[in-house]
């Protein structure tokens, strides 16, 4: 039921046609080009990225990160069905030491491409991440490469 009221919450607060409008040039978007966005429909920054990666075909996910450890993540279909995914509320998940969002505010870089290793095995990631001080979270939006690597590469 809860789910469903988000659904109806978000149709109404970011109608579908004129989301598709305003993010229609994201191509590679970082989180800071969500805020126009979270400005325009009222709306947290969370709520603003989880609509896109609803509609976008990008392989792209959304981790929310506290204390150094991975809270929720959500990813885009596309990325879902390449098989990226993390089960952070099945299992502890540490954040991979080199990501953004475990070095902290301290180190000033908000945006950093990772090589294969850092984020996922074999494909490098693209990081933004904005940290929430008051909370101790940190959002890193992720984007992979369009093309999921080949299955026999990922084992």
């Amino acid at each position: 039921m809860e789910a469903e009221a988000n659904r109806f919450a978000s149709l109404v607060l970011m109608p579908p046609d004129d989301f598709r409008i305003q993010t229609a040039e994201f191509r590679k978007p970082k989180l800071v080009d969500f805020e126009p966005l979270r400005d325009r429909y009222e709306v947290s920054m969370t709520a603003a990225v989880l609509k896109w990666l609803g509609t976008t075909p990008r392989r792209a996910m959304l981790v929310v990160s506290n204390n150094g450890f991975i809270d929720w993540a959500r990813g885009s279909d596309p990325l879902f069905k390449s098989g990226v995914f993390f089960r952070a509320k099945q299992e502890t998940i540490p954040l991979p030491a080199l990501s953004l969002a475990a070095l902290g505010p301290a180190w000033g870089l908000t945006e950093v491409d990772h090589p294969p290793g850092v984020w996922n095995k074999v494909e490098a990631v693209q990081e933004s991440v904005l940290f929430d001080e008051y909370h101790d979270l940190a959002l890193s939006l992720l984007l992979f490469p369009n093309d999921p690597p080949n299955k026999w590469d990922r084992e």
